[in-house]
């Protein structure tokens, strides 16, 4: 059995079901089909209004279009480098449908439905919950990169029965055991491959989780006396998984990204603000100029969950040195 929800995917959703602490997650192909069909379980009308941050990964308004519904970019909290909830408000119209994030958001959102992009986010918790208990669909990505991964693959989280239902339909061409669809589906079933290799890994994210707090920890007590440099800020009463460590350099990123890149450590930008690609021009509407301060500013040093304390602390040493040299802008 190599896809059709075989053993190894229906193993794959029980251990993210009880890790996770709810009934209602079923595993898909990839994150980007997860977001597709999360938006399209919601039954929203064409031409709906979507809240979004831009500064996300392009798969977020992928998604938004796919289910022919139009982003509406909010701007950004420059501290925590997510949607700022004050601007929902502010962008909330008679055309809103929707609000997709990557964080909580909940009281900002009143009783619109909200779809977390939680493709970072498996082993989060805000507030004490798990990720995936909180929004109406909640998507999460195990691809390479992650903290845990399938190689490909995702898992959707619902907040009700009829949405996991409706899922578990688009997720297999709109049937289940008759061969027609009930609704206009797509394959996002996962394959057993990469579901077995899910199960292997699946059980190691608190192990992963605990190591990425103490590299974190590790990169902000060595960066910490460097002037002006700034950290994505999480509550204490959260836990981040950190897929990626970003710092705010004081005076952009260019000159450290070639220091680091000489001395054989990668870096990368984070993300590209979606406002700014050539797919998305047609729905900017306004200036997001906390989203480009910060784009210029971030910078994501190496962690994974088998980097060694002495490779944190040769990073930070070139951070270190680089910004004593460096001049001021």
């Amino acid at each position: 059995m190599l896809s059709n929800f075989g053993k190894y995917a229906r193993r794959f959703e029980a251990e993210a079901q009880t890790y996770l602490g709810t009934p209602r997650a079923r595993a898909v192909a990839s994150c980007d089909l997860g977001l597709v069909i999360a938006l399209a379980a919601l039954d929203l009308p064409a031409g709906g209004e979507a809240i979004v941050p831009s500064f996300t990964f392009n798969s977020t308004v992928n998604a938004i279009l796919w289910n022919r519904l139009t982003p509406v970019f909010a701007d950004i909290d420059p501290r925590r480098l997510t949607l700022d909830p004050d601007e929902i408000g502010a962008l909330r119209g008679p055309r809103t449908a929707v609000v997709v994030g990557t964080q909580a958001i909940r009281a900002a959102a009143g009783a619109l439905p909200i779809v977390y992009d939680a493709a970072h986010a498996y082993g989060s918790t805000y507030r004490g919950r798990a990720a995936g208990t909180l929004g109406d669909l909640e998507v999460f990505s195990f691809s390479g990169t992650k903290l845990v991964t399938s190689a490909e693959g995702g898992l959707v989280t619902a907040a009700r029965d009829d949405l996991i239902s409706r899922l578990e339909y688009l997720r297999a061409y709109g049937f289940q055991t008759d061969y027609e669809s009930h609704v206009v589906g797509i394959n996002a079933k996962i394959s057993e491959l990469d579901a077995a290799l899910g199960v292997l890994t699946l059980e190691t994210v608190e192990r992963a989780a605990r190591r990425r707090q103490e590299i974190a920890r590790r990169y902000r007590q060595a960066l910490g006396g460097v002037p002006d440099l700034a950290f994505q800020q999480v509550d204490e009463r959260d836990r981040s998984t950190f897929k990626d460590f970003a710092i705010l350099c004081p005076h952009g990123r260019e000159g450290l990204m070639q220091r680091l890149d000489a001395a054989g450590i990668q870096t990368k930008r984070y993300f590209r603000p979606a406002h700014t690609m050539r797919a998305y021009r047609g729905h900017v509407t306004r200036p997001l100029p906390r989203t480009d301060e910060v784009y210029e500013r971030v910078l994501c040093l190496p962690i994974f969950n088998d980097l060694s304390d002495a490779q944190v602390d040769e990073v930070a040493g070139h951070v270190r040195a680089y910004f004593r040299s460096a001049p001021v802008a």
